[in-house]
């Protein structure tokens, strides 16, 4: 790692990166922070007319919506052994991994692909961080497997305006390996020191949106950048016709011939741009200063019926019918294209069935199943980084072996629920015809949308509600249907 050829072998991994992928990247977060491409359009609309560039919020709006319905609500760990249920529940604590979770999901809806490293911090406790897409890559090897060599991670530090650093970080199973650079082209990498991660395996982490690795709106990209010209067109309708020229007839033209301004030496005056300075009085002056003012002073003067002074506003007719059912198209064309339910559909919205609202989900439960099972995928690979560590330190004692706490990890369940607004009434009612159909404890599972108590819990309350003793019972003061005799109180 510390060799020449190593070295030069990652300079060539990060140019690769940043020359065919992280201008895609770059371009996919634009989008999610509505900088999209009609903020750099070349309108070459003359400076007197309004040129509007309406960005629209799509990418963050269908981001937000995939995020919150896969993990809007916590993802929970299933396991027969409960001291692994409790270590498990510990990480999860003391690494606010609801959050963190959602901090992936949101990296994924945008990038196609998203990023953490599991390391373990000064107190000894493991940790886990999210590492930007931007900055980040894994290396496979090139067998079936095509099990993970090392990961990478790449940043600049930027010290004052004229100094710069920039640091290469390299994990491997067992090992991470550091290398500085003065430069922004990443050449030139200086190794500086080596550390063990006892992970026993790459601790950097990948997950996948899907098989290509594509955004969540990175197919309808094209669609948005035509509603946002739609959007702009119409705002610059709107603004020029409020500002509509002014046109008067029957004037004559008072300008000169003269075309622009010349110097003392009889040079045409060029202004900052190096374009020929117009003459105040020329025709082209008179006309520029006409256009600034939404005023048109035309000369009919030459009407062999003599002049016929009038006065109108210049106005185009907009087909509004059109361009709404045009826009509505489109928006139908994002939102299908994504598998996004439209909320502000006047049929999504009120009192329906589940099986109604199943249907209207269809198409996003369909994309959810492929999402949560590359999300599964990459939850058990950090479990089974963290058993590697556990097993060291025997957090958790499952055998004597590595082996051991591996085969107790592979038999967890990682359970999604979706987010969704839920018709109490009809929820309750089903769960009520389960009663004697299926477990108590199936029940209480099931009810956990409502209480906020998980099934286990909820079955101990009840056990210790049902140990107590009536509020006015006396043990000294058997019930008489025993057929036990009262007590003499004087005895």
């Amino acid at each position: 790692m510390e060799s020449p050829e190593f070295i030069n072998q990652i300079e060539n991994y990060i140019q690769q990166f940043r020359n065919n992928q992280l201008p895609r990247l770059q371009e996919l977060k634009r989008y999610y922070l509505s900088d999209n491409n009609i903020k750099y359009r070349d309108t070459k609309r003359d400076k007197n007319r309004a040129d509007n560039r309406i960005a629209s919020d799509w990418a963050k709006y269908i981001t937000v919506f995939m995020q919150g319905y896969i993990l809007g609500n916590p993802v929970k760990y299933q396991n027969e052994d409960a001291q692994l249920v409790n270590k498990i529940e510990e990480f999860q604590n003391a690494n606010n991994e609801d959050y963190h979770n959602g901090l992936l999901e949101t990296d994924l809806s945008i990038y196609g692909r998203a990023y953490e490293m599991l390391y373990i911090d000064s107190d000894g406790i493991e940790k886990v961080t999210k590492l930007s897409p931007e900055q980040t890559f894994v290396v496979y090897g090139d067998t079936i497997e095509k099990n993970s060599l090392f990961g990478v991670r790449f940043y600049q530090i930027e010290f004052s305006m004229e100094k710069a650093a920039s640091y290469v970080e390299v994990y491997t199973d067992n090992e991470m390996y550091r290398y500085e650079t003065n430069n922004n082209a990443y050449s030139g990498l200086a190794f500086k020191e080596k550390k063990e991660t006892n992970f026993k395996g790459v601790p950097i982490n990948e997950y996948q949106n899907n098989e290509d690795r594509l955004g969540d709106f990175e197919s309808v990209l094209d669609s948005i950048d035509a509603y946002d010209l739609s959007q702009s067109e119409l705002a610059n309708f709107q603004q020029d016709s409020s500002d509509a020229y002014l046109v008067i007839t029957g004037n004559p033209m008072t300008a000169t011939d003269t075309t622009y301004e010349y110097d003392s030496s009889g040079k045409i005056v060029l202004d900052e741009y190096g374009k020929p300075v117009v003459a105040d009085n020329s025709k082209d002056g008179v006309l520029e200063a006409m256009m600034k003012a939404r005023l048109l002073v035309l000369d009919n003067n030459n009407n062999p019926d003599g002049p016929n002074p009038n006065a109108f506003y210049l106005t185009k007719e907009y087909d509004s019918t059109g361009v709404e059912a045009y826009k509505k198209r489109l928006v139908d064309d994002i939102l299908r294209f994504t598998f996004t339910p439209d909320t502000n559909d006047s049929n999504f919205s009120g009192t329906q069935s589940g099986e109604s609202m199943k249907y209207k989900l269809m198409g996003n439960d369909n994309l959810n199943k492929t999402k949560t099972r590359l999300l599964t995928k990459g939850f058990m690979r950090r479990l089974r980084l963290l058993a590697n560590v556990w097993s060291l330190k025997n957090s958790v004692s499952t055998g004597d072996k590595i082996t051991d706490l591996q085969d107790k990890i592979n038999d967890t369940t990682i359970k999604f629920t979706p987010n969704l607004p839920q018709n109490d009434e009809e929820r309750i009612n089903m769960i009520k015809n389960l009663d004697g159909v299926v477990s108590d404890e199936t029940l209480l599972t099931l009810l956990e949308t409502f209480t906020g108590v998980d099934a286990s819990n909820e079955l101990k309350r009840i056990d210790k509600e049902s140990d107590k003793q009536p509020i006015n019972s006396n043990p000294r003061i058997p019930n008489n249907n025993d057929g036990v005799n009262e007590v003499d109180e004087h005895e």
